[in-house]
């Protein structure tokens, strides 16, 4: 595969290779080759010597005059790096959005130029060509939403990402909203879909998405899930194991309680619910409703998945309290706008994530852990799930304290873990 979309005497080759040499210590950051073609691409189309589709127009008439500033302004989305933001701010203005807080403070520090949006439903820009780029989410439904936000201010959306993981489904979704969809030529690894000439009467699906998970612990609740947050409409097969092992634990404490000997009875009905990793807040709810707790909180790193929580407690008619911050941050959880409390929280969820793309990573997952340590109240309990084979409860013991394991699959774990001392 070709290692640029511009030949060698390109005038834009010529610019874009300036502008690169000015960012050295750019070119070993994950993502560089990506923010490298889009560079490219911009440069490429307005000096006329690409087409829409990132192939070379020689021999075709170009409009010099037409393409020279375009795009007037780019919109960048979930730029983890910031490297895209911070090379196209230096030859068009940009607007970033991330759904991922962590993101975002990323792409500040990397591209101090750029400006970002925190919602995608007030992306209203006043220019007249403005490109939309869209890194690809591992979800359709992620993609989605986001052409269906944009879709109406927008004159291209350019979804670009490594060529095996870009799909039909891509194209499928860029045509409910664009009359022109083209594939570009593969650079390295990746490639882009882009998007062009949107239509008036789109095809656009609404969000958040509506369902109902039935659990026997539970019954039907309501979820409702916004495009980019895990799982979507569905319950994970680890929540639900979480939930089936929660329930079970109440039914035997209620039991013990209601028996003769009371002093050995188990802990009684929490004040509230925490789950630090809420997602679509099925969990969260049901959680609720098993343990009859009044009141509950979600904290999740994802925009996406703190509305989700918040519009799924809303249709089950339940009092919770969303957060959008990074979960291993306590400081982020415990700030004066907020309820949770270090040392308060009776009923502790941990659904850690395990994977960054196709790479096993702990380094979240003990993070949770210390957060759940020091929000434990001296009676409150963490129920946390994992993989089976990550062995995770000699960490849960190191970290919070006792620990037992509640309920075991060839998948998935569930350990109930009580604060030390």
């Amino acid at each position: 595969m070709p290692s640029t979309l511009l030949s060698p005497d390109s005038s834009a080759r010529h610019r874009s290779q300036e502008l690169l040499e000015q960012f050295p210590e750019l070119a070993a950051v994950p993502g560089f080759p990506q923010a490298r073609i889009l560079t490219e691409y911009v440069l490429g189309r307005r000096s006329g010597e690409l087409d829409v589709s990132g192939r070379a127009t020689e021999g075709t008439f170009v409009d010099a005059e037409a393409v020279a500033g375009l795009p007037h302004e780019v919109l960048i989305v979930d730029d983890g790096q910031g490297l895209q933001s911070r090379l196209l701010s230096e030859i068009v203005p940009v607007r970033t959005y991330n759904d991922r807080v962590d993101e975002v403070r990323t792409v500040a520090e990397v591209a101090d130029q750029a400006s970002a949006i925190d919602d995608l439903a007030v992306f209203a820009p006043e220019a007249q060509e403005v490109w939309a780029i869209v890194n690809a989410p591992k979800a359709t439904q992620a993609l989605a939403e986001t052409i269906a936000a944009v879709q109406a201010h927008v004159t291209t959306i350019v979804v670009i990402g490594r060529s095996d993981s870009m799909s039909r489904a891509v194209n499928k979704e860029l045509a409910r909203g664009f009359a022109r969809v083209d594939v570009s030529p593969g650079v390295g690894k990746h490639r882009m879909i882009i998007g062009s000439r949107p239509l008036s009467s789109p095809s656009l699906p609404s969000f958040p998405r509506h369902s109902r998970i039935d659990h026997p612990a539970t019954g039907p609740l309501q979820v409702r899930a916004h495009g980019a947050c895990f799982s979507g409409v569905k319950s994970d097969e680890g929540s639900a194991a979480l939930l089936t092992a929660l329930a079970a634990d109440t039914q035997a404490a209620e039991t013990r309680t209601a028996g003769v000997q009371t002093a050995e009875a188990g802990p009684g009905s929490p004040n509230s619910v925490l789950d630090l990793g809420c997602g679509n807040g099925w969990l969260l709810a049901a959680a609720m409703q098993v343990t009859a707790a009044d009141k509950g909180a979600g904290v999740d790193v994802s925009k996406a998945a703190v509305a989700s929580t918040r519009e799924t407690a809303e249709a089950n008619g339940l009092d919770v309290e969303t957060i959008l911050a990074d979960a291993t941050d306590v400081q982020a959880l415990t700030g004066a706008d907020s309820s949770v409390r270090t040392g308060g929280q009776d009923l502790i969820l941990l659904n850690p994530p395990f994977h960054q793309g196709t790479t096993i990573e702990t380094d979240t997952a003990a993070g949770l852990m210390r957060t759940a340590a020091e929000l434990l109240a001296p009676e409150g309990r963490i129920f946390t799930v994992y993989n089976s084979h990550l062995h995770y409860r000699e960490t849960l013991e190191r970290v919070i304290g006792p620990s037992e394991q509640v309920a075991r699959s060839s998948k998935f774990t569930v350990v109930r873990s009580l604060r030390r001392g």
